[in-house]
């Protein structure tokens, strides 16, 4: 018997290689086909091939011999270089007497011994002499073909792997929404999978906005006309999200089945499944109803694994996505110009503003507008931590359980990088990824595991590396931001299950004795001293639910009287006439004053000291209690950024998306700091 793993290699490069979302899109359709070309190979060849680990650009499978193993590998490899060109897949088998967690890690050694010993895939194609070059991408450029029945637009240069990844973004289109009419969140709601094909469509064209002819990813008798309507996209976010502790799971698999009951465990591995993709099927020593062998249960648990966290993060984007088709629909409602509006129905709008690049695995990345990154994030998360905990396997794996024995959800970490439209991509997706590794240390820590969420808007084309770029202001942000959400621990949700549990609660900012106490900060300098080497309490890790209630009571946003953001459904009070907001002007000289004392550490006696000062006088003039709840200062910096990247009506419901009117505004004021205030 021998052991053979085919596996995608530089999948960044194949997908970003252009900054063209199409091409994004249809690249990682393709990375998703290696496990379907394979099974489907190894049918037609007639070999014995019994899968063992299937995942995004990866499987692993048992044949009988050698020569199986070589003609699968080689059938696999010629399909990828005619189907999916620019795509690098290799092939690696070793013989093996039984499937073992010791095999499974051999096998990926030889894989990487073999990959370094190999020419890379941009060696095929060779620019020099007399190639021209893409428009979009370092590839040389390829004359136009008829792909899926449609040309390339006119007017471009376009490489040959372009041409196929534009093509197939269709079908990557296609294939989301029939998993859409799938999903509980979707099912028997055909107006939502219609709003969900409609925006995936539309937002496609608008992020590639090539003067596209038919045929060029467009279905057939679609006007791009009339699918690509104005949409407001000055401002884009690209999430990254990513599970914790997925390859822990992996690396010690023998440890992961035996955190599981035996029950569970039995759910999974005890029904017989088809063991082989060739002919006959063989039948378990023993008979069909004799227990799995060991390389059997193995077998099982590690496809059993990869299936339900490709489902959960699956199911989690539509939940999430539904979420957002609410907000966005209760922003939209009674703006001039929506003419898609309808009255009386769950969706006023359209188009909605989420398009997923990357869908598979453990992780996901997707685009949205500016203001939905942060409420898609937290929705997902949220989505996926309750997923996770009601299902009998998963709910067992996630760190916390196997060191605890306790039934928890699996956790996961999120980060949005928001910039302008035009910032390359690439870039972005980048800054996107360092967000999610600053997101996890937060989120990995011992006996403190959750889920976290960060961002980072970047309002210049200023391109930094990105730990400078968050190191810059690490001193006095909370981010990332802990989603501390309380899911049920069983596959079925009830009040009064004893399994249910709450993800450990972060304690907040902790205030230490001495001067260091915030309630010390708001004095004026000159009524007392400041100590140099102050040290004051680390925000980073305060909940997104009292993020949340800041930035509505920053914003002078009063409708929703719950914790949190309000729910989609929330009716809206509108606006509180008591609610004041927390003033622009004085908050970005909060802001400035905090930046200039995390880079100047020679003067943080006198800037900690006119901090103290501003805030003081804020709580003076302002609501007092509007500044007591806000609690420390340093909190402007991201409630500043937070008004610009929150929907009113994620905060506060539906009919809540004006900020009030301070109390008195209008009315004469006599000094000169009160007149500030209203500038």
């Amino acid at each position: 018997m021998h052991l053979v793993m085919l596996e995608t290699n530089g999948n960044q490069r194949f997908v970003f290689t252009s900054p063209r979302q199409r091409e994004n899109i249809g690249a990682s359709y393709l990375l998703t086909m290696l496990a379907p070309w394979t099974l489907a190979a190894a049918q037609d060849l007639g070999i014995d091939a019994t899968p063992v680990s299937v995942s995004s650009g990866k499987i692993i499978l048992t044949v009988p011999d050698e020569p199986s193993a070589r003609r699968l590998i080689g059938a696999v490899t010629r399909q990828v270089l005619a189907l999916a060109p620019g795509m690098d897949v290799s092939g690696v088998f070793k013989e093996i007497t039984s499937l073992t967690e010791d095999e499974l890690r051999d096998i990926h050694v030889v894989a990487n011994r073999y990959n370094l010993a190999r020419p890379p895939a941009e060696a095929r194609f060779a620019q020099i002499p007399y190639l021209v070059r893409a428009d979009d991408s370092s590839l040389p450029a390829a004359p136009a073909s008829r792909i899926l029945g449609g040309m390339p637009p006119e007017g471009r240069a376009y490489s040959l792997p372009s041409q196929v990844k534009r093509a197939c973004s269709q079908r990557a289109r296609n294939r989301l929404v029939a998993q859409a009419r799938e999903s509980t969140s979707f099912r028997h709601d055909d107006e939502f999978i219609e709003r969900l094909a409609k925006s995936l469509k539309t937002l496609e064209d608008a992020f590639d906005p090539d003067p596209l002819t038919q045929g060029a990813g467009d279905a057939p008798g679609e006007d791009a006309a009339t699918t690509r309507p104005a949409i407001d996209l000055s401002k884009i976010a690209v999430i990254h999200i990513d599970g914790n502790g997925v390859g822990a799971i992996m690396r010690d698999i023998k440890a992961s089945m035996d955190s599981i009951p035996a029950d569970d465990l039995d759910t999974v591995l005890s029904p017989p499944l088809p063991r082989s993709t060739g002919t006959g099927g063989a039948v378990p020593p023993g008979g069909p109803d004799a227990p799995p062998s060991e390389p059997e249960r193995l077998r099982r648990f590690l496809l059993a694994v990869n299936e339900r966290l490709d489902y959960v993060v699956r199911e989690s984007f539509f939940r999430a996505w539904r979420e957002i088709a609410q907000w966005w629909a209760l922003e939209q409602e009674g703006r001039p110009g929506r003419e898609d509006v309808q009255e009386g129905g769950p969706l006023l709008t359209g188009v909605i503003p989420v398009v997923p690049i990357l869908l598979g695995g453990d992780d996901l990345t997707v685009l949205t507008e500016g203001r939905y990154a942060l409420p898609f994030m937290a929705s997902y998360l949220t989505a996926y931590e309750k997923l996770t905990s009601q299902d009998t396997i998963l709910r067992h794996l996630s760190p916390r359980a196997r060191r605890d024995g306790v039934p928890t959800p699996m956790t996961a970490a999120a980060g949005a990088a928001v910039v302008p439209r035009p910032f390359p991509f690439h870039l972005a997706y980048t800054l996107a990824e360092r967000l999610v590794a600053e997101a996890k240390k937060v989120g990995k820590a011992e006996r403190q595991e959750c889920s976290t969420l960060t961002y980072h808007a970047l309002f210049d084309s200023t391109v930094a590396d990105a730990g400078e770029l968050l190191k810059g202001y690490e001193a006095f942000t909370a981010r990332p931001y802990r989603l501390d959400a309380t899911v049920a621990g069983t596959s079925a949700p009830d009040a009064g299950d004893d399994h249910a549990t709450a993800l450990p609660p972060h304690p907040g900012p902790q205030a230490p004795s001495g001067p260091a106490s915030p309630d010390a900060l708001p004095e004026p300098a000159a009524s007392r001293s400041v100590e140099p080497d102050l040290v004051e309490p680390d925000l980073r890790g305060t909940s997104w639910a009292h993020m949340c209630d800041l930035s509505r009571r920053f914003r002078g946003l009063g409708a929703y009287a719950g914790d949190g953001p309000a729910p989609a459904d929330a009716p809206g009070a509108g606006p509180d006439a008591a609610a004041t907001s927390f003033p622009k002007t004085r908050a970005a000289r909060i802001r400035k004053l905090l930046s200039d004392r995390a880079a100047a550490p020679d003067r943080q006696e006198e800037l900690t000291g006119r901090i103290a000062d501003e805030w003081a006088d804020a709580r003076r003039v302002l609501d007092e209690d509007l500044v007591d709840t806000i609690g420390d200062p340093r909190y402007v910096f991201d409630l500043i950024e937070l008004t610009d990247l929150l929907p009113a009506s994620y905060l506060t419901g539906a009919d809540s998306a004006r900020p009030a009117a301070a109390p008195g505004a209008g009315r004469e004021r006599t000094t000169s700091a009160t007149a500030q205030e209203d500038q």
